[in-house]
């Protein structure tokens, strides 16, 4: 009798068992899903009044990527002012609820514009957006006032992965980049219909 009992009571424990484990493993493979995620990329805040407009910051930043990526950019002063609105921008189209409807492809090669442009200059990809937008602006205006002292000051930050001559050299010639020119013109035509405030 208490054979029978536990034969009985086996495939009930064996399938508690299988249970338990079908339950653990789905939790384990969704903590993974979770982790594997990509996180938000690194996004700044433009200061007020920041590329010259105290209106449309994001606009004005799509103009300014745009315009200068269009072209081979030998002023220093105008590089830099184009690498704070492709940084800021290639965050901002991917956190900003106004810019949800951009299509994905275009996000993403906005932020792969940032990243070549980035790679050229001598800039850190693990640099905080802020901390470049903050230093392209800083040296946009430094070089603008000929301002030589803060320009070294700044070309020593450690947002750059090479030596200040080398950046300084790297900003006096940015060639053009297709791809760099292709997004930013794409994302400056699609502005109008996706991201005007309501």
């Amino acid at each position: 009798m208490a054979a029978l009992v536990a034969a009985a009571a086996a495939p009930q424990y064996t399938g508690m068992k299988i249970a338990r484990f079908l339950v653990v493993s789905t939790v384990l493979a969704t903590l993974a899903a979770c982790a594997a995620e990509d996180p938000a990329p690194s996004t700044a805040v433009m200061p007020p009044g920041a590329l010259g407009t105290n209106g449309d910051v994001d606009v004005r930043s799509l103009d300014i990527a745009a315009y200068y990526f269009g072209q081979v950019i030998r002023k220093p002063a105008d590089a830099a002012t184009a690498i704070a609105a492709l940084d800021y921008m290639g965050g901002e189209l991917n956190t900003s609820p106004r810019w949800i409807d951009m299509d994905p492809l275009t996000r993403a090669q906005m932020l792969e514009a940032r990243e070549t442009v980035r790679s050229y200059v001598g800039i850190s990809q693990a640099a905080p957006s802020q901390a470049v937008v903050d230093t392209m602006l800083a040296l946009a205006q430094a070089y603008g006032t000929g301002d030589t002292a803060a320009v070294q000051r700044l070309l020593a930050s450690p947002i750059f992965i090479v030596p200040p001559a080398e950046v300084q050299a790297h900003l006096s010639h940015i060639p053009l980049m297709p791809a760099v020119n292709n997004v930013t013109t794409r994302a400056d035509t699609l502005f109008p219909d996706l991201g005007t405030p309501s």
